[in-house]
């Protein structure tokens, strides 16, 4: 069962929210459901849950969306999953490695199935190697390809500063009435996830963040600038919030940016 807890600044669709506390997805039936393509693909179906909660929110948005962007290419699963998903979208992929790298990483654990994209770019997936943490080189990336993404995912190296920074950078490229996704937030729980620059205190932490939005509307970290908290906190609409009670205790959190 999928634990989802919703906090907006408008009122919420009441019957989305019981689908999903039943365990339904009113997508389920549709061969073309997001977890239907991502099943075997990505640990977005397999391990942590969070398709069947992406295709509430991101359904209406299949057909219109022309920019969306994942943080982490792994092994390419995800990217292919969004050019099937997003049928009109340039999906672009932004990670620390190359895509030589990364295939030497597959090969070298032995990971039998990889959809890393042959070339750097495609008629429909483009990526760009960064380092998440470096607002310079998000710069240029944006500098590339441009602003206004429906859709930006959060998937790369779950540290918190990677986590927060990117946020914080990107989100003003986001455009009005899209989404921001920070996947993974499990990793701001030292004691089940170790490794993740958690401080002693916890105080860094990318789960407090959200914790400190959720109850007082205001963002507040110690990796963004001062603007940058100032335009999240005029721009964010509302944050959804999904802990799936599983074994790996996944958590991913969904921010929309007002239109």
């Amino acid at each position: 069962m999928t634990v989802v807890r919703h906090y907006y600044r408008k009122i919420v669709p009441v019957i989305a929210v019981l689908l999903l506390f039943s365990g339904i997805s009113i997508f389920a039936q549709d061969s073309g459901s997001l977890t239907e393509l991502a099943r075997g693909k990505t640990d977005k179906a397999d391990t942590h849950g969070f398709t069947d909660m992406y295709d509430l929110l991101f359904a209406p948005m299949r057909l219109k969306a022309r920019k969306v962007c994942e943080i982490g290419i792994a092994w390419g699963g995800s990217l292919q999953v969004w050019s099937q998903y997003f049928s009109n979208a340039i999906i672009y992929g932004i990670d620390f490695y190359t895509l030589d790298q990364l295939r030497a990483l597959a090969k070298s654990e032995g990971v039998e199935k990889i959809y890393i994209p042959e070339t750097v770019e495609t008629p429909r997936i483009k990526t760009f190697v960064a380092d998440q943490s470096k607002r310079n080189q998000l710069s240029g990336f944006i500098k590339k390809y441009g602003s206004d993404f429906d859709l930006i995912l959060d998937d790369g190296g779950h540290t918190m500063e990677q986590q927060q920074v990117s946020f914080g950078y990107l989100f003003r490229h986001v455009k009005p009435g899209g989404f921001y996704v920070i996947e993974d937030v499990h990793t701001s729980l030292p004691n089940r996830y170790p490794g993740f620059s958690v401080q002693k205190n916890e105080e860094n932490t990318t789960l407090g963040m959200i914790h400190h939005f959720i109850r007082h509307e205001k963002i507040k970290s110690q990796y963004l600038t001062p603007e940058e908290v100032e335009y999240l906190n005029k721009n964010i609409e509302y944050c959804s919030f999904f802990i799936s009670n599983n074994q790996a205790h996944s958590m991913s959190c969904i921010f929309k940016k007002r239109r």
